[in-house]
């Protein structure tokens, strides 16, 4: 008996070895587990504390906001950019209903792709959400300081801008009559009977900032320049060094209104004014423009350039780089408003009662809405879309062959080359 006895008492052993050995190995795992928690809570503080840190260097530029929607847009100190054209909040007016004005809210990248030649305002509308008033958080709230609410009204070829200029010309010699309109007329301003400032620039500028009782200012495809450059311009009526960070760097809110029409209906109305213009000679001289594929573009109305679509593309571009650039010193803010051309006074009387302004008059005539019967052959409209309307889309208004060109004393806020270009 005694061997087996001692062979028991060998195996009790082994067996409690063992079991310790496993103990040993659970507690060296719980050590392991407690360690990698540890470091997993030090690694989640951090990051959250860098998130806390990115936030609390951020400041909150809202181009457009208020107490009804949270759309805004961030910027910090740091070099790249936060604004995007895409999160760019644009705000629609729908005064289809005699009723009732309706307000919705959108972004650029969620209305620019359905932005066609053959969209409806209403297919806009449909990518949009409807929100219960137009954006004035400052104005309207007691604890934010007051800034100054200029209205800019981009003005087209066949988007009611024959009306707009008159009323605004009107307006700017009630409201200011304090200047000397002689030297803010110029030839360019003369030539399309424009108010002062309707091309932008340094001219512009000393209207605003001389005519503070005026709130509406009226502009032709007006370009955003970096708050860095400045530029040199040279006219026949004065000669003045435009230094853009100084001159739009301000306690002010602009507040840009920019039309909509079906882009088909733009095109076939453009090539009429060229009829009633100049009847088939004038049609003629169009169509020589685009004869052979060289697709040249047009000084007048039949302008793709001109187009409220690539008008607005290329302004908000501008903006949203300017916004960067300026990043905590930014005291400007931009507003956008999209509304469909022919309900410009009912957009005007909603825009006068929101930021609490003086009404716009004039906007109620139509001053082009009696039109000689006859227009140019339906081939020069199949020509066009042939030359530019696969463009539309993605316009290329950033290459030299597209940019705008100006005659002197018409310098916009655009690139120095451009205020030497006759046109």
């Amino acid at each position: 008996k005694k061997p087996y006895q001692t062979a028991d008492v060998r195996t009790e052993s082994t067996a409690q070895n063992g079991s310790w050995r496993g103990i040993a190995l659970l507690l060296l795992l719980l050590i392991s587990l407690l360690a990698l928690l540890r470091s997993s809570y030090t690694i989640s503080t951090n990051y959250y504390s860098s998130i806390d840190d990115i936030k609390s260097s951020s400041i909150v530029i809202p181009l457009v906001a208020n107490d009804s929607t949270s759309i805004a847009a961030k910027t910090t100190s740091e070099p790249h950019q936060i604004i995007s054209s895409e999160s760019l909040p644009i705000y629609l007016i729908d005064a289809s209903n005699i009723n009732h004005t309706n307000i919705a809210a959108s972004t650029w990248g969620d209305i620019a792709p359905h932005w066609n030649r053959t969209a409806q305002f209403s297919n806009l509308l449909s990518h949009a959400t409807t929100v219960s008033s137009l954006p004035n958080k400052y104005n309207n709230n007691a604890n934010s300081k007051k800034r100054r609410q200029i209205i800019l009204i981009h003005c087209g070829p066949k988007l009611g801008s024959t009306t707009l200029r008159q009323a605004c010309t009107k307006n700017l010699y009630r409201t200011c009559p304090q200047i000397n309109y002689t030297t803010y007329t110029n030839f360019a301003e003369r030539h399309e009977w424009g108010p002062a400032g309707y091309f932008g620039g340094n001219r512009l500028i000393s209207v605003m900032n001389k005519c503070v009782d005026t709130n509406y200012f009226c502009v032709k495809q007006m370009t955003m320049l970096p708050p860095t450059t400045t530029t040199t311009t040279t006219t026949t009526d004065e000669s003045n060094n435009i230094a853009t960070t100084a001159a739009m760097t301000q306690n002010v809110e602009y507040i840009h209104l920019f039309p909509f029409r079906n882009y088909n209906d733009w095109v076939r109305s453009a090539i009429k004014q060229q009829y009633d213009r100049g009847g088939e000679i004038r049609c003629r001289r169009v169509m020589e423009l685009w004869d052979g594929g060289k697709c040249q573009h047009d000084r007048n109305e039949i302008d793709i350039r001109k187009y409220s679509r690539v008008d607005l593309d290329r302004f908000q571009d501008g903006v949203v780089r300017r916004m960067n650039q300026l990043g905590e010193r930014g005291k400007e803010e931009h507003t956008f408003l999209l509304y469909l051309h022919r309900d410009l006074q009912r957009v005007m009387e909603l825009v006068s009662t929101t930021y609490q302004m003086p009404m716009f008059p004039g906007t109620g005539e139509k001053l082009k809405g009696t039109r000689p019967e006859g227009t140019c052959n339906e081939s020069l409209v199949e020509q066009y879309h042939e030359c530019f309307s696969d463009d539309l889309m993605e316009f290329r208004w950033d290459l030299p062959e597209n940019q705008l060109w100006k005659p002197d004393g018409a310098f916009l806020m655009m690139s120095p080359k451009s205020s030497n270009q006759q046109g």
